[in-house]
C-alpha cells in the first residue's frame, strides 16, 4: 500500500504541474484552458511519455492496469473533481433565467438526443459490415451504444468555457446548462435500457419503464425538493456561523447526493449538479464558490489532464478505425449543432443564438467517458470502439470549445425577442470626491453589511475596480466599487435600503472626523517619526535608488514654499518622470495636500508629496536650498532639504515607504550635513544613493 501511495503521490504532483502548465500556456496563446490540459495529459499518459521507464525508480511513472489507462485511485480523484465541477456550476446558475428557460433546456436536451442518437446509431449500422464482419441492424445493442453515447454532453467543458467568457447567466449559457443536464439524465436512462437489451437479448419493456421511471423521478424529486427547502437548509448550514465549516457541510452534502444518484442508476455528476442548483437559491451560494475556489484550481485541471490520459494511440493505427471514427466525430459535432440549435430556433433564439446553443451542446468528456467505460465493462464494447469514442470525445474537447469560444466573442443580441426580467432593479451611483474618500466610505459600507449579518463575496476585476455580491435571505444587492465612484445594483424596492445606508455612514463618518479633529495630535505624531530615542534599522538601498539622477538639484534658488514645489515639480519634468501637460495638475495636487498639513519635517528638512493620476508610477526629485526656506515644519525651523514624492491614486504601499525611508536617512545630522554641503547635483545624487 505505502508503495501504490508514494505512486499516486508522484503522479498527482506531475499531473497537477502539467495541467496547469498546459492550461497557461494554451491561455496565452488564447485558446481554452482545458485543450491544453488534455492536450498534457496525451503527452504524460501511459500511451506516451508516462510509458518510459524512471531510472530513480525502476519502473513508469504511469503503468497501464489492465486494459484502463489509469490506478482506481487515481480516477477517485477525477470523480471527486467531476462532482466539485458539477457543484461549482450549479451554484454559478441563475435560477430565475434557469427557470424561465428551462423549458427551452429541455427541448434543447431532447432535440440533441434524438439526433445524435440516430445519427449515431446510423453511422454504426452503415460500417459494421466492414467493421465487426456482420451488418447489424439499428436495434442491435453496438449501434444502439454508440448512439448513446454519442448523446452525452459534457457539462463541465461547456460550463468552464460559459465562465471565462462570462456567459455563464446569459440566455444561451442558461439554456445550456439547463440542456445538459436534460441531456445527459435522457441519455444515462437511455444506456440503462441499452443494457438492459443488451442482457435479455430483446426488448422487455416493463423492466425499461421501471429503469426509466426510477431515474427520472430521483432526478426530479431531489430538485423540487432541493428547491423547496433550499432556505432551510441554509438556515441550518448557517448555525454553525463559520464560512469554511458552512462550505465543508455544503461540499459533503453534495457528495452524498452525487453518490445516492449513481445508486439510483444516474450520474454522479447529476446529483452534485442538483445541490449547487439547490443552494444557489440562498445567500450562501458566493461564499461557498469563495471558499472552494481553491479547490476548484486543484481538481478541474487534474480532471481534464486524465481525461487526456486515457488517449490510447495504438488504437488508431487501422485506417479503416481512424476513418470509421473520423466520420463518428463529425456526425456527433453535426447532430447536436442540428438538433440542439434547431429547437433552440424554434424556441425565441436568433441565429446566433441557435449557433451557440448548438456548439455549447456538442463539447464531449466526462459523461462521454463514463458511459464508454461501462460498454466496455458490459461487453458490448470491444478496445477498438473505445479508441473510435477516445478519437470522438478528444477531437470535440479540443475543437468544439474553440468552436464555442469564438461564437462567444461576437456581439449582438440572441434572441429575436427580448424576454423582461420579472422584476425591476434600480442602479444607484454615488461620486466620490478622492480615491481616499471612496476607500473610506467602501470600508464602512462592507463592514455594515458584515455587521448586519449579510454574505459579502468580493472580486477583483482589476488593481483598482472592485465588484461585490452581497446577499442575506432573498435579497441581493450588487457593489461595482472603482477609485470615483459606488455604484450599487439592486431590486427596485432595496432602493430606499440602500440610500438610508449610505446616508448612515456618511454621518457616521463626518462624526468620525469631527472627533479625530479634537483627539490628535498631528504635530505629537510628526514629531515622533524622529525621536531618537528609537533604535532605529538603516534605510533600504533599493528604496532610495528609486530617485532619478537628473531629478537633483544641489542649488534651489526659490525663496518662498509655493516656488520651492513649483521647481521641484520642474525637476520631475527634467528628469522625465513628468510630462510637460501634467505641470498644472501636479503642482495643484501638492499644494492641495499641504494645504490639508505642511509636509515640514524638523532638523531642517520637508517631504512634499501628493497621490495624483498624472502618473503610473512612484516617482521623486530631492533638491537643496542652501540658506533654507520657511516650510512651516514641525519644530519651527527653515528647511534646507526637499524631497517630492509623487504617487498613483489608490496606492499607498510604495509612496508611504520611501517616505519613511527618506526619513530614516535624514535622521542623522552628518548625513543630513554632507547633503546640504553637496556643491554640485552629481555630487549630491552620489552622497544619497551612497
Amino acid at each position: 500500500m505505502l508503495d501504490n501511495m508514494t505512486l499516486l503521490v508522484l503522479q498527482l504532483g506531475v499531473i497537477i504541474l502539467a495541467a496547469r502548465l498546459g492550461g497557461a500556456l494554451f491561455e496565452r496563446m488564447r485558446m481554452p484552458a482545458i485543450v491544453g490540459e488534455i492536450i498534457a495529459g496525451m503527452l504524460i499518459g501511459p500511451y506516451c511519455l508516462g510509458s518510459i521507464t524512471i531510472p530513480v525508480f525502476g519502473h513508469v511513472l504511469f503503468p497501464l492496469h489492465g486494459s484502463f489507462p489509469v490506478s482506481a485511485e487515481l480516477y477517485g480523484f477525477t470523480t471527486v473533481a467531476s462532482i466539485i465541477l458539477l457543484f461549482l456550476v450549479g451554484l454559478k446558475t441563475d435560477l430565475e433565467m434557469f427557470l424561465r428557460y428551462s423549458v427551452a433546456g429541455s427541448a434543447v436536451g431532447i432535440g440533441g438526443v434524438v439526433v445524435s442518437f440516430i445519427f449515431g446509431d446510423l453511422v454504426t449500422v452503415f460500417f459494421s459490415k466492414y467493421l465487426f464482419g456482420v451488418h447489424y441492424g439499428f436495434g442491435h445493442p453496438v449501434p444502439m451504444f454508440l448512439g448513446v453515447i454519442s448523446t452525452a454532453t459534457s457539462v463541465g467543458i461547456t460550463a468552464r468555457i460559459l465562465s471565462d467568457n462570462k456567459k455563464i447567466h446569459s440566455p444561451e449559457g442558461v439554456t445550456i446548462i439547463s440542456g445538459a443536464v436534460v441531456d445527459d439524465v435522457i441519455g444515462v436512462i437511455i444506456l440503462a435500457v441499452v443494457i438492459a437489451v443488451s442482457k435479455s437479448g430483446h426488448l422487455q419493456w416493463k423492466q425499461i419503464s421501471g429503469i426509466a421511471a426510477k431515474a427520472l423521478v430521483t432526478w426530479l424529486g431531489f430538485t423540487a425538493l432541493g428547491l423547496a427547502f433550499s432556505r432551510h437548509i441554509g438556515i441550518l448550514l448557517k448555525k454553525s456561523k463559520d464560512t469554511t465549516t458552512i462550505t465543508v457541510m455544503s461540499l459533503g452534502m453534495a457528495l452524498i447526493l452525487a453518490g445516492i444518484f449513481e445508486k439510483a442508476g444516474l450520474a454522479m455528476i447529476i446529483g452534485a449538479y442538483v445541490m449547487g442548483l439547490s443552494l444557489s437559491r440562498t445567500d450562501l451560494d458566493y461564499v461557498i464558490q469563495e471558499k472552494l475556489a481553491p479547490l476548484d484550481k486543484f481538481f478541474v485541471p487534474m480532471f481534464f489532464c486524465v481525461m487526456g490520459m486515457m488517449v490510447d494511440f495504438s488504437t488508431m493505427g487501422s485506417g479503416l478505425i481512424l476513418f470509421f471514427g473520423l466520420l463518428y466525430t463529425l456526425a456527433s459535432i453535426f447532430s447536436k449543432v442540428l438538433g440542439c440549435g434547431m429547437q433552440a430556433f424554434f424556441l425565441n433564439f436568433n441565429l446566433r443564438g441557435a449557433l451557440r446553443v448548438g456548439l455549447g451542446m456538442a463539447p464531449r468528456g466526462e459523461v462521454t467517458m463514463l458511459m464508454a467505460g461501462i460498454g466496455l465493462s458490459a461487453g458490448i464494447l470491444q478496445q477498438d470502439m473505445l479508441g473510435v469514442v477516445v478519437l470522438m470525445t478528444i477531437v470535440n474537447a479540443l475543437f468544439t470549445p474553440i468552436l464555442l469560444g469564438a461564437s462567444l466573442k461576437s456581439e449582438g443580441p440572441v434572441l429575436r425577442k427580448e424576454v423582461p426580467r420579472k422584476e425591476t432593479r434600480s442602479q444607484i451611483t454615488f461620486d466620490m470626491p478622492t480615491p481616499e474618500t471612496a476607500s473610506l466610505v467602501l470600508s464602512s459600507v462592507v463592514s455594515f453589511f458584515h455587521n448586519d449579518a449579510f454574505y459579502v463575496h468580493r472580486i477583483d476585476l482589476s488593481e483598482i475596480e472592485r465588484l461585490y455580491q452581497i446577499r442575506k435571505d432573498r435579497t441581493f444587492i450588487g457593489l461595482k466599487a472603482s477609485l470615483s465612484q459606488l455604484q450599487f445594483d439592486c431590486k427596485e424596492e432595496d432602493a430606499v435600503f440602500v440610500h438610508t445606508l449610505i446616508y448612515e455612514v456618511l454621518a457616521e463618518l463626518e462624526n468620525t472626523m469631527k472627533k479625530l479633529q479634537s483627539l490628535t495630535d498631528k504635530a505629537s505624531i510628526g514629531k515622533k517619526i524622529f525621536d531618537k530615542k528609537q533604535d532605529r534599522p538603516r534605510p533600504r538601498k533599493g528604496s532610495l535608488k528609486q530617485i532619478h539622477p537628473d531629478a537633483v538639484e544641489a542649488n534651489l534658488g526659490s525663496g518662498t514654499k509655493e516656488d520651492i514645489i513649483k521647481e521641484m515639480v520642474g525637476l520631475l519634468i527634467i528628469s522625465g518622470q513628468l510630462a510637460e501637460r501634467d505641470r498644472e495638475r501636479a503642482l495643484t495636487d501638492v499644494l492641495e495636500r499641504e494645504e490639508v498639513m505642511s509636509t515640514g519635517m524638523q532638523d531642517g528638512f520637508a517631504l512634499p508629496h501628493a497621490k495624483t493620476d498624472v502618473v503610473k508610477g512612484l516617482i521623486c526629485a530631492v533638491g537643496v536650498h542652501k540658506s533654507g526656506v520657511d516650510f512651516n515644519s514641525l519644530d519651527g525651523e527653515p528647511s534646507h532639504i526637499f524631497v517630492i514624492i509623487l504617487s498613483p491614486k489608490g496606492i499607498t504601499g510604495p509612496h508611504i515607504r520611501l517616505m519613511a525611508d527618506v526619513s530614516q536617512l535624514l535622521m542623522d545630522k552628518s548625513r543630513r550635513e554632507g547633503i546640504i554641503a553637496c556643491k554640485t547635483s552629481t555630487q549630491l545624487y552620489q552622497t544619497i544613493i551612497g
